[in-house]
């Protein structure tokens, strides 16, 4: 899985060592991975660059696939706020380290964008940035 967390950019550079998921676990995020391509409109091919590695190019589809992928695992409410409890919560259920992943939140539930789409993108983009736990694989 993308070391991303979130956000994931989830946790996206290398602060800390990737995290295991359940089998389970990333069943769940490939499909709602699957349900914001196909609800955002974003090209699946960018999404998947992304999860290889790839640069994560600035654009309003990514940003809603984001916004979508972040409240289907329920770390974006729907007003577009970050809700970090459910952030830990879900990071403890992994080997991630607790205390990076405190950390990465207090980095990036506060990039704010215009709307639910672009605080999803910006949050995302964080957490794949900071590597702390996976979020896209």
């Amino acid at each position: 899985m993308k070391i991303i967390f979130f956000f994931s950019t989830v946790c996206i550079a290398t602060c800390c060592q990737a995290a295991t998921l359940s089998d389970d676990s990333k069943s769940q995020l490939k499909d709602n991975k699957e349900a914001c391509i196909v609800e955002s409109g974003v090209d699946a091919a960018v999404v998947d660059a992304i999860t290889s590695g790839g640069p994560i190019p600035r654009e309003t589809k990514l940003d809603c696939f984001s916004s979508c992928f972040l409240k289907k695992t329920g770390f974006q409410r729907a007003d577009g706020a970050i809700d970090p409890d459910v952030v830990i919560e879900k990071a403890k259920t992994t080997n991630a380290d607790i205390s990076k992943v405190y950390a990465v939140i207090a980095k990036c539930k506060d990039f704010v964008g215009k709307d639910a789409c672009e605080t999803g993108g910006n949050v995302l983009s964080c957490f794949i940035q900071e590597k702390t736990f996976p979020v896209l694989d």
